[in-house]
């Protein structure tokens, strides 16, 4: 198999191959974090670098498969990612039937279309549903303003994972119809973000703060649900951003 990834989804679908006697392959570009390459490699992944941008790292992934005849993963759109990560948002619906309010990473858009239908079935309108992409690509804000999907320049923020910058083609409707809002916020919010998460003993990336940092921005408290999507960065360069 092979997938397109800055590495989260890289290492998931490289220790599903592992565990499942597959041969993988993992498309990154040159921004990866080495401490997320490293990872990748680390369970047994062969990475193709790809030109910058996630357009360019789609398109490569898609050729490799092509040529080598692999099963393509994608990392959002692909309506068994958005269903698999919308389990999510059963989880959310079965701990807190009460919840006035779910904050959401946005990068893709799969996490968020797979979270936003769980709780659409589940808990209908009740549910307030926001999410939050960074500011230097806020490619889905612009979307929704526009209708229709805009791709926006490299993004350039610390949050590796929302570096995309064009919604996804199966996840943007989904995220029209049953998102209530998405905003953006800059990467100075997303650090203090981190600290607040840091001393209720959370270690998160900055992609995986995004929810929380969008949270503070709009002054949510009670009855709200951040999801926190990921920890994966050098603890050494946590440090320095949460310090």
């Amino acid at each position: 198999m092979v997938a397109a990834s800055s590495g989260n989804h890289g290492q998931a679908v490289a220790l599903a191959a592992a565990r499942a006697g597959i041969r993988c392959t993992v498309v990154m570009t040159p921004d990866s974090t080495p401490f997320k390459r490293a990872a990748v490699q680390a369970l047994g992944a062969r990475i193709v670098e790809s030109p910058p941008g996630t357009s360019a790292r789609n398109r490569v992934a898609l050729a490799v498969a092509d040529e080598q005849n692999l099963t393509y993963v994608p990392p959002y759109d692909h309506p068994l990612v958005m269903a698999g990560q919308g389990t999510v948002g059963l989880e959310i619906a079965e701990d807190m039937p009460a919840v006035r309010c779910v904050v959401v990473p946005v990068g893709g858009g799969g996490l968020i279309s797979g979270v936003a239908t769980a709780l659409r079935g589940r808990l209908g309108d009740a549910v307030h549903i926001v999410g939050v992409e960074p500011l230097d690509g806020n490619d889905t804000v612009l979307s929704r303003a526009a209708g229709r999907r805009v791709e926006v320049p490299l993004p350039r923020t610390i949050c590796d994972g929302a570096r995309v910058q064009t919604p996804g083609a199966l996840t943007f409707p989904v995220v029209q119809r049953r998102v209530d809002d998405v905003i953006a916020v800059d990467d100075r919010r997303v650090v203090a973000a981190m600290r607040l998460l840091a001393q209720g003993g959370i270690y998160a990336e900055p992609t995986g703060a995004l929810a929380v940092a969008g949270a503070m921005q709009l002054g949510f408290g009670e009855g709200t649900v951040c999801v926190v999507s990921g920890r994966n960065m050098d603890p050494r360069e946590w440090a320095r951003l949460v310090a």
